[in-house]
């Protein structure tokens, strides 16, 4: 008998120590933290969904910046197996771009892709890059931006603002357009009124030309061309097909005396909500994106240079770049206080 209760004891203990392991709190504290990263099924490899984040554009399926978010959402899903899930929202739906440049500071926004003036918004100096013939070309651009300029205001936006710029993309270079006459060297933009957006530093550059200029609403661009309240307008390429601009400008130049940038930003009080290896990856699937919308941006000019010369444009193709500098370089004198000689010589000499 005494055997037997001893083993009934044995047996009660054991289940009391069993049961006690079970409610470990250390155990449950470790499922909780599984779960903020998104805790992985065995049989899958899938994590569970632990953040959802909105991508703003202006633009709309279809066009190069949408399709680089396209892009951005595969990669961020398929390499945090699930885990973060973006969605994205193009045509302003979040807001126009300055909106949302206003709105991933504030943390309205989470994610958005924007031009260079709503970059500016974040950091004033940031217009540096609107300075005439900055740039000599696609490399020289890529070089700075993936280097110390870049990451100069990499760092500002962050501290400042507290937004994490993901990465640097692509809007192309812009080129002069008129009904007046041919642009074949500077001095033929002499008297002509230019439509620009509200840029002091693109109104100083038409002014060293001898033209005036406009800041008429985009939206109105196409009708004051058509009807003659402007001479004509700048912009890249894609922009100048795409608004149908061959219908009511006859001339082009391709001088590229502007590159314009565009910044992929995402909140930080988001960003902060990424494990450091999702982190990682939402960092490397916004450069790998960026590469898609270069690409699409910079191999489609060709094309759409060929198209609108068949359509009756134009185009001088390869317009003395060293004359457009000179006849320009008053305006960095004009700016060299405000950016600092050494800021904008860094950018103008950085190695590529």
């Amino acid at each position: 008998m005494k055997k037997i209760m001893s083993a009934i004891l044995a047996a009660a203990m054991l289940l009391a120590l069993a049961s006690c392991g079970g409610n470990n709190p250390a155990s449950s504290s470790g499922n909780d933290s599984a779960n903020k990263s998104g805790t992985s099924d065995p049989s899958t490899g899938a994590r569970e969904t632990y953040l959802t984040f909105k991508a703003g554009t202006s633009y709309n399926p279809g066009t190069a910046f949408y399709s680089g978010l396209e892009e951005f959402e595969r990669l961020v899903e398929e390499n945090t197996q699930g885990a973060v899930q973006v969605e994205i929202f193009g045509g302003e739906a979040l807001g126009s771009e300055g909106e949302m440049a206003e709105g991933v500071a504030m943390g309205t926004v989470d994610a958005c892709l924007i031009g260079s003036s709503s970059i500016s918004k974040l950091d004033s100096n940031f217009t540096v890059f609107s300075l005439p013939y900055l740039f000599i070309d696609n490399d020289h651009v890529d070089a700075v931006f993936a280097g110390e300029p870049g990451q100069l205001f990499r760092d500002s936006i962050w501290s400042n603002n507290h937004v994490m710029m993901l990465d640097y993309w692509d809007s192309g270079f812009r080129h002069y357009s008129t009904n007046k006459c041919e642009i074949n060297s500077p001095e033929d933009m002499k008297g002509q009124l230019i439509r620009i957006p509200d840029n002091p530093i693109q109104a100083a550059t038409a002014a060293a030309l001898g033209a005036s200029t406009s800041t008429l609403g985009f939206k109105e661009v196409y009708l004051a061309c058509s009807n003659g309240t402007v001479d004509g307008q700048e912009g890249p390429v894609f922009a100048f097909v795409d608004n149908n601009f061959d219908e009511v400008q006859k001339y082009m130049v391709l001088d590229g005396h502007i590159y314009a940038v565009m910044g992929l930003m995402m909140n930080g009080n988001v960003w902060e909500k990424l494990t450091e290896a999702d982190q990682q990856i939402v960092m490397q699937a916004a450069k790998d994106a960026g590469v898609v919308e270069k690409t699409a941006i910079r191999s489609s000019e060709a094309a759409q240079v060929a198209e609108l010369k068949e359509k009756g444009t134009i185009i001088n193709e390869n317009p003395d770049k060293e004359a457009w500098r000179a006849a320009t370089a008053s305006v960095y004198d004009q700016f060299a206080d405000t950016y600092g000689a050494d800021l904008i010589n860094q950018i103008k000499d950085y190695p590529y």
